[in-house]
């Protein structure tokens, strides 16, 4: 075993690099002219609009270095990235990659790391092109992407209207469930729930297929579906009211936390599922004649922001929003 404090970071460059060269498969649609190797990549002409989204993930905040398996945080880390990319209804084309790295972190960690990376684009495409190398105390991911689409607009925040439907993908609550267990050294690796929260699945080919069917307004749940969902109220100027019998949650949450599972899929975070509006004939129309997974949960109404929970009687719920702010606790 290597720390990265016994090499150089030309050498470290040079390793990470041939993971990505080892493992990602040719990508015969990119816009990569020059990659890793110079002081800067070179892309290609790209589409009519750009996208541009950044993250980052820090040891003890996000993950626990000593703890997480680093081929599915390398995952993780590009995955939450490229779900912000398929919430505008586009596709990634390139990324980089800044890691704040403490003198102890063993090299082939990093390798691992990027192994994660690799997987992640021979299953979603794009190109990891660059990025830093830092000295740092705390261990830090930072990644940015950028994507694209050849449509004239992307989907957003501020196009919900009063009559909209408001419809899921997948399933929620399912990555708080990940973490509860995580958190009591309960959770499996081959789980569900480790899948779950380590190993979400960007909604890219969905997004751009939502897009391209005429979806106006979408964004991805990552904050918890109450707390996002009020992000488009806001941003739209409309409320909204979810029906928390119809929020799509998976058998093993129901059956692990019989008496918590609606709570985790209304305030629960890290989901990376779609959340869209929409005409409710449109939607129906697109859940019928394609292999998206959709769910409608709700509707958006007149208002100024407010998000309100009724069950399948019409009785009022109360809302916990939950979720994730990096400067409140919860």
């Amino acid at each position: 075993m290597t720390k990265v404090s016994e090499i150089s970071e030309f050498d470290l460059i040079s390793r990470l690099e041939t993971i990505l060269e080892n493992n990602v498969t040719p990508n015969k649609d990119s816009k990569v002219e020059l990659s890793i190797g110079d002081d800067a990549a070179v892309i290609g002409n790209l589409d009519n609009l750009q996208v541009v989204t950044t993250d980052a993930m820090v040891d003890k905040v996000h993950f626990v270095s000593d703890q997480v398996d680093m081929r599915s945080l390398g995952w993780k880390s590009l995955a939450v990235n490229y779900s912000d990319i398929a919430s505008m209804g586009c596709k990634p084309i390139y990324s980089v990659v800044t890691l704040g790295l403490r003198a102890d972190i063993l090299v082939e960690q990093l390798e691992n790391l990027y192994l994660g990376f690799s997987d992640l684009l021979n299953t979603y495409g794009g190109d990891l092109v660059g990025g830093d190398i830092v000295k740092s105390d705390t261990f830090f991911i930072s990644v940015t992407v950028v994507g694209s689409t050849d449509k004239p607009e992307t989907m957003q925040r501020k196009t919900a209207v009063p009559g909209d439907v408001i419809a899921v993908t997948g399933h929620l609550g399912s990555s708080n469930a990940g973490l509860r267990l995580l958190l009591k050294n309960e959770l499996q690796k081959s789980s569900h729930f480790y899948e779950a929260h380590y190993m979400p699945k960007p909604r890219i080919p969905e997004g751009i297929s939502l897009l391209d069917m005429g979806i106006k307004t979408g964004m991805d749940i990552s904050d918890g579906l109450v707390n996002d969902l009020m992000k488009i109220c806001v941003a739209s100027t409309v409320n909204a009211t979810i029906n928390v019998d119809k929020i799509p949650v998976h058998d093993d949450l129901k059956k692990y936390f019989p008496n918590e599972y609606k709570e985790m899929a209304v305030s629960g975070g890290e989901d990376y599922e779609l959340l869209i509006t929409g005409h409710e004939s449109l939607i129906r129309y697109i859940s019928d004649s394609t292999d998206i997974d959709l769910h409608i949960i709700g509707e958006i109404e007149i208002g100024s922001g407010d998000v309100n929970a009724v069950d399948s009687t019409g009785a009022r719920i109360s809302l916990n929003t939950g979720g994730w702010d990096h400067f409140t606790e919860n």
